[in-house]
């Protein structure tokens, strides 16, 4: 009898979750805010943050702003590294803080989704040694820890209560043989500790000529995974994502926190910025560099999955869902140079509006159409990201977004 009362309050509380979710989650995806990421960067970016020479202060400065932004269990887990330790080059030794805040799961704790972004930076002069300068460091990767505390601040204040725990890590020393996530994945594996899903954020806020587009490396154990990720990028961000071949995926997917997360069978996907800063490890990697507006967007596909993996699936919440039309329309070529064909043949016969935006929203362009595969031009606009919707009188019919080079 105890056991039957106690599934009903369960079910009884997801239910209840669950219409609050359907409710709230495009004000959730609104609060995402630019300020907010800005002054973590800027308050990050005043801590000395090479691991070589010792950066405790900044990791607990990371555990109080993930406390301050509602995260529960808030720990720093402190490791030694030394060169017989996991294979670890002898290039570093000493202590790695990795700092950790929980949402906790209220139905299967053991089952972990994990997002994570590494704290420490590494800033070298004009001989690639080393410099001892709080210097640098906004893109990589103050940019990923600000992106990962902003989400939770949103969760958080929406009293997002998960199936799944989920868990918010900010890792040291990746820089030095991606210390910090190597201890981790040893202690999980060790204690065999299921991981459902690992997102990483690392270098996601450089595109001088706002393209607005994200790379997404990913591991041959998450193909569903990495076709989750384009789905949300399609329906809840401006982003264009870029899903890398496999030439092209093999060897940055392992220069990322995530790689040994996917060796132990531990399904993950990793973001990163198309254009890689010229900036990387010199003291110029500034503020002044980075585009915030990525960044919240892709703080918007960190939420959507979040909530996909730890507690429903966003395509099944009809209230909270209703502004976004799926990515349905079949454009070519894409990316274009100039004119783009349009496949409208699956739709009912009649004219149609086909409207062209930019990456603000603003309207360009509205264009009466009457044929199958009617043909628009975007010769006149510069090279950028642009959006295509495809209206029947008053109804929108589909979406899709365009790059133009």
């Amino acid at each position: 009898m105890k056991k039957l009362i106690l599934n009903m309050l369960l079910c009884l509380a997801c239910s209840m979750a669950i219409a609050q979710s359907q409710e709230e989650l495009e004000t959730m995806l609104a609060e995402l805010n630019s300020d907010s990421i800005q002054t973590t960067m800027m308050e990050l970016q005043q801590y000395q943050r090479c691991a070589y020479f010792g950066n405790r202060d900044a990791a607990q400065y990371v555990a109080s702003k993930m406390q301050q932004v509602g995260l529960q269990n808030v720990m720093i887990d402190s490791f030694y590294v030394d060169p017989t330790v996991n294979g670890q080059t002898g290039m570093f030794v000493g202590y790695v803080y990795n700092v950790r805040g929980f949402i906790p799961g209220h139905a299967t704790a053991d089952s972990v989704v994990l997002v994570g972004a590494h704290y420490d930076k590494k800033t070298l002069d004009a001989n690639d040694s080393l410099l001892n300068t709080i210097a640098g460091g906004a893109d990589d990767n103050a940019a990923g820890v600000a992106l990962m505390l902003e989400v939770a601040r949103v969760l958080t204040t929406h009293n997002f209560s998960p199936l799944n725990t989920v868990e918010f890590i900010a890792f040291d020393a990746f820089e030095f043989d991606m210390a910090g996530s190597v201890m981790d994945v040893m202690q999980r594996a060790a204690n065999q500790e299921k991981v459902k899903l690992m997102l990483n954020n690392d270098r996601v806020a450089y595109d001088p000529q706002n393209m607005h587009m994200m790379t997404v490396l990913w591991y041959e154990n998450a193909m569903q995974e990495r076709s989750d990720a384009a789905l949300m990028f399609d329906n809840f961000s401006q982003l264009l994502p870029i899903m890398m071949d496999v030439a092209g995926n093999l060897p940055e997917s392992q220069n990322g926190d995530s790689y040994l997360y996917a060796a132990y069978g531990m399904p993950s996907v990793f973001f990163r910025e198309t254009t890689l800063s010229p900036y990387h490890h010199t003291e110029n990697d500034m503020m002044e560099t980075c585009n915030l507006s990525n960044v919240v967007e892709l703080a918007k596909v960190n939420m959507t999955m979040i909530i996909h993996y730890a507690y429903h699936d966003v395509f099944s919440l009809p209230d909270g869902v209703s502004s976004y039309a799926k990515n349905n329309l079949q454009i070519a070529p894409n990316p274009t140079t100039g004119d783009i064909r349009i496949d409208l043949s699956s739709f009912t016969s009649g004219e149609k509006t086909v409207e062209v935006l930019n990456a603000q929203g603003q309207k360009l362009s509205a264009q009466k159409v009457d044929e199958a595969y009617p043909t628009i031009s975007l010769q006149s606009y510069p090279a950028g990201l642009y959006f295509v919707k495809v209206y029947d009188q008053d109804q929108l019919m589909g979406t899709s977004k365009i790059l133009k080079w």
